[in-house]
């Protein structure tokens, strides 16, 4: 089980280039600011001949949805489309310092016997549940992209 937010794949498909950019292109459209409950695709970002970053436009709150960043490279009879999705940077440094100001407090703390030892499980251990739960809702929604980019990529939506 993979337990950072991070996943790297590469999906190879025997079509050229311009068809698999014509797919991704139904499926993404620009970022905008502001964005209403209208029709629209399923994802926002850019695309370019190069590779891609995109993300799922949804209309709640999440940090933990994944932006994915897509390169191209074509060989002879194929395209190979190395994936990576990863929490976007500002979550990353946020969770970073959220746990450094958590344990920098809690363990000297609890160290110093100032609590009691039933109490120090609980401080030490909710952070830790915290992220797996983060985890959790990041693998779901990352694993669903996953499986969208495969079919819409291999032609089979």
């Amino acid at each position: 089980m993979k337990v950072l937010p991070y996943d790297s794949f590469t999906i190879l498909t025997t079509d050229p280039l311009p068809i698999v950019l014509q797919r991704l292109n139904a499926l993404v459209e620009p970022t905008k600011t502001f964005r209403f409950y209208a029709k629209h695709a399923p994802y926002q970002g850019s695309i370019s001949e190069s590779g891609f970053q995109i993300s799922r436009i949804i209309h709640y709150r999440n940090s933990f949805l994944p932006v994915i960043r897509g390169r191209f490279e074509v060989q002879s009879h194929q395209t190979l489309i190395h994936i990576q999705m990863s929490l976007p940077p500002f979550v990353m440094a946020f969770l970073g310092f959220w746990f450094f100001c958590w344990y920098s407090a809690i363990i000297p703390i609890t160290l110093a016997g100032a609590m009691p030892n039933h109490m120090a499980a609980l401080f030490v251990g909710m952070p830790i549940l915290m992220l797996v739960i983060f985890c959790v809702a990041f693998w779901f929604k990352a694993n669903r992209s996953r499986t969208e980019l495969r079919k819409t990529i291999q032609g089979q939506i």
